[in-house]
């Protein structure tokens, strides 16, 4: 069987300007007479678990990168289901050599970008931000690989006080943090996690660009999450970033539960079943199954021949509110009506119009046509954590 993977077709226009976007036709594809391998960093998070669910079932082989500690629980939890799936030990993706896990591997989908909490000061956490991206792409090129996707967020396009979630602001390919490496470094923000997360975020993804620049033989897309929110973004490493908002859906089928302190973004939806009410952050959002779906859809996408913006994707399913998702579940749920807030309770309100998300090159490019709506993903994200719940030890 000839397996070859295929975007649109080049000089495909941006409907805003008319202008093409430029890509190199001749890189739009994998071709041979095999499935191509994929290696999925963070196989066994919430993201990576459902990219390799999305990869396993478009008839790609994966290779699934996992910290030792939980290798064999992982191996022995999905035991014989994914045929195509392989798993292997990385323990810091950011310092690990990875030579043994790139060996016949043909493109990789970059998931598990390490959080930047880690590090005693303000150099450590940056160092670890930055090298969380750009190892990865260093072995890439060392390993022969061209093509690489990665998560990014929604997060490298707004300030990291996120006072622009609250302007009514558009968010778009081009907008970039004005976070600067000096301002990190001076340790003013130390204390506020939030604002390291999103600056390290939008330091590594410039970190990640600036290195697929300079190295012409890489493909490099970047796939952006704000603990939910996608972006990807593609260039000469051909690679690509897929940047999301805040990331919500069902837990991968297949795939072992999470334990409760586990959850990544779905912490905030398991808020609601333990009758409180989650932080009030900008409610924009994407469905987990739609990242998985835009990070599948990038490995298509060939080399931009012009602007490193042509290989940036924003995605997004629209706002989710949290007193809007009270009121539908008390309506489509009443069994749970004991579980989550009341219909009385107080929602601080937003402090101002939020920021949505212009997903038109995801939608040209990507053929992200449409998405999952708030209410399909709260009602899928609770059916499964309520089945997870179940598999959790009442201490």
């Amino acid at each position: 069987m000839l397996w070859t993977f295929n975007i649109r077709g080049s000089d495909i226009p941006d409907p805003k300007t008319g202008v093409p976007f430029e890509y190199d036709d001749s890189d739009a594809a994998f071709s041979g007479d095999k499935m191509p391998r994929i290696l999925v960093t963070g196989v066994n998070g919430f993201v990576g678990s459902n990219v390799a669910l999305e990869l396993v079932k478009s008839g790609y082989q994966v290779r699934g990168t996992i910290r030792g500690s939980k290798l064999e629980s992982f191996k022995n939890a999905i035991g014989n289901t994914f045929p195509t799936l392989e798993i292997v030990q990385v323990d810091d993706i950011a310092t690990a050599n990875l030579a043994d896990a790139l060996k016949g591997v043909d493109a990789i989908i970059h998931v598990a970008v390490p959080l930047p909490f880690g590090g005693s000061g303000p150099r450590e956490k940056l160092d670890i931000a930055i090298n969380g991206y750009v190892n990865v792409l260093r072995q890439a090129v060392k390993a022969g690989i061209a093509k690489v996707v990665i998560t990014g967020s929604w997060a490298s396009t707004v300030d990291a006080t996120l006072k622009q979630a609250f302007e009514g602001h558009v968010s778009t390919e081009k907008d970039w943090s004005s976070v600067t490496e000096e301002e990190f470094l001076s340790g003013t923000h130390t204390d506020n996690l939030m604002w390291t997360y999103l600056a390290a975020k939008a330091l590594g993804e410039r970190a990640a660009w600036k290195f697929a620049e300079q190295e012409t033989t890489l493909d490099l897309s970047i796939s952006k999450s704000l603990i939910g929110h996608p972006r990807v973004v593609i260039h000469k490493l051909i690679s690509t970033t897929v940047s999301p908002p805040f990331i919500f859906g069902p837990l991968a089928s297949g795939f072992p539960r999470p334990a409760q302190n586990g959850l990544s973004s779905n912490q905030h939806i398991y808020t609601l079943l333990t009758g409180a009410i989650p932080p009030p952050l900008p409610p924009v959002f994407c469905d987990v199954r739609d990242v998985a779906r835009a990070h599948v859809a990038a490995l298509a996408v060939p080399k931009a021949t012009s602007s490193v913006e042509d290989k940036r994707f924003l995605i997004g399913g629209g706002l989710l509110v949290w007193k809007d998702a009270v009121k539908y579940l008390h309506e489509a749920r009443p069994q749970l009506k004991n579980r989550i807030p009341s219909l009385t309770t107080e929602f601080m309100p937003l402090p101002g119009v939020p920021t949505t998300i212009d997903a038109t090159r995801a939608k040209v490019v990507l053929n992200m046509d449409s998405y999952y709506n708030w209410k399909e993903t709260l009602g899928d994200t609770i059916e499964s954590l309520l089945e997870a719940e179940k598999t959790w030890v009442k201490a």
